[in-house]
């Protein structure tokens, strides 16, 4: 961790105290990111980027105000403080804005979460732009149907430290290295359907370059001579790629600002059983390569192991200590960490591998969905309507593509049809949800 982001904190911190703020918290983040992108096999762009923001969050006279800003030499940070200090003072009282309490903030070491490669300074230039260029190769000229295609590399390094006026600290340091493709393919009567891949790491030597291209372009084509189907139910299988698709919307309803403000349709459900009984929604902050992976939230919390949905019973909202506080309850978390998806209560790697051909054979015959297209979700009531695209499948075997489909339902009620959860999430991901099967659910077609 560099000093030079510790000491601006640091630095804020006291001249906050100086501007007459009874609390404070500072955090400060660098930000170093480049990306190479191929379009049609020619090096359309090229985008290197170092950053620096500094937040300030201020307490003074039961009052509170958010505030950030990139300049930060001595004089103008110091007017900058005092200005925001000022700012904050014109808000209406709210004596639930307070400092986390000391008891519930990380207390620990800088511990290694396996989140920084090392190596991110020494891959040079070239390499880059060569890895843009294997994933376009994979595509360009590879297939006469192929009418576009663009491929990126791209890479990003985040430094953040945190401290506030009560003597808490923290810091975090994490690299990511990915590598895209997107392409459209030419179908009849002038239909043009696109798809893509992704692959990323926390470690340029496990990133998998070779074959992102080539799966974007199969996925594109395999999307010729897409097909209606009628309205009805059926069994909805969801690629473990788009599958937080149908998470989203029950992590938005725990949270607890979402609950304070009468937004969810999970408020006032803590300690009952909506789901089924071997329904788990896990959080696990704490392990060793992963991408969701952290110690302490954003306001310092200390993160812990816990379910959020036990055996399809809602356990914990997502609570910051604002919201905490205007609902009479303990804070937790403000948001997920690492979350996974579960029907027997192990996560991913801990029991054996199933995946999309095996739950496919398994469901029989359905609708495979790996992309959605619009739509939306009522926060208040959980019902929701989502444009579709993916494929029909019978015995286990896909036969054609889809086209015009919307699937319709109330969230509840969809979870509460689930059947079978693989154990196959995208591992580059904060959250590791797998492939996931519902059984008898409405789509509407022609």
């Amino acid at each position: 961790m560099t000093n030079n982001i510790k000491e601006i904190v640091n630095i804020a911190l006291e001249m906050a105290k100086e501007a007459g703020c009874t609390a404070s918290r500072a955090g400060a983040e660098i930000s170093v990111q480049s990306s190479f992108t191929v379009r049609n096999n020619i090096l359309d762009r090229l985008q290197s980027s170092t950053g620096s923001t500094l937040f300030l969050q201020l307490f003074t006279e039961g009052r509170y105000g958010y505030f950030s800003t990139n300049r930060t030499e001595s004089d103008e940070l110091s007017v900058f403080i005092k200005n925001a200090t000022e700012a904050t003072r014109l808000i209406a009282p709210d004596s639930d804005r307070v400092l986390t309490p000391r008891e519930l903030l990380y207390s620990g070491d800088n511990i290694d979460l396996g989140q920084y490669d090392n190596s991110f300074y020494s891959i040079s230039p070239q390499e880059k732009r060569e890895a843009a260029f294997r994933c376009s190769e994979e595509i360009f000229e590879k297939d006469s149907r192929i009418i576009s295609s663009n491929c990126e590399y791209g890479d990003s390094l985040e430094l953040y430290y945190m401290a506030d006026s009560e003597g808490f600290t923290g810091e975090s340091a994490q690299t990511t290295f990915s590598v895209s493709a997107e392409c459209s393919a030419r179908d009849k009567g002038g239909a043009r359907p696109e798809a893509w891949w992704y692959e990323s790491s926390m470690y340029y030597s496990d990133l998998n370059i070779s074959g992102c291209g080539d799966r974007a372009m199969q996925r594109a084509l395999s999307r010729l001579g897409s097909k209606k189907l009628k309205s009805g139910k059926y069994n909805m299988v969801l690629e473990n790629s788009v599958a937080s698709r149908v998470v989203s919307p029950i992590i938005s309803a725990l949270n607890g600002a979402s609950i304070h403000q009468n937004n969810s349709f999970l408020a006032g459900k803590l300690g009952e059983r909506l789901f089924p009984e071997n329904l788990h929604f896990m959080d696990r902050p704490h392990l060793y390569g992963y991408e969701g992976s952290r110690m302490f939230d954003s306001e310092g919390i200390a993160t812990r192991s816990m379910n959020i949905i036990d055996g399809g019973i809602i356990t914990n909202y997502y609570l910051n200590t604002y919201n905490a506080r205007k609902l009479n309850m303990s804070p937790t978390i403000e948001g997920p960490s690492l979350l996974s998806i579960s029907l027997n209560g192990t996560f991913p790697g801990e029991s054996p591998k199933v995946g999309l051909d095996q739950i496919l054979k398994e469901t029989g015959k359905g609708i495979f969905i790996t992309g959605f297209n619009g739509g939306n979700s009522n926060s208040s009531s959980g019902d929701f309507s989502f444009g579709v695209q993916g494929f029909y499948f019978e015995n286990g075997a896909i036969l054609h593509p889809i086209k015009e489909m919307i699937v319709t339902g109330n969230i509840v009620e969809l979870w509460n049809s689930i059947k079978i959860a693989g154990d196959d999430p995208k591992r580059g991901s904060r959250w590791l949800i797998p492939t996931l099967m519902f059984e008898s659910i409405t789509f509407n077609g022609i």
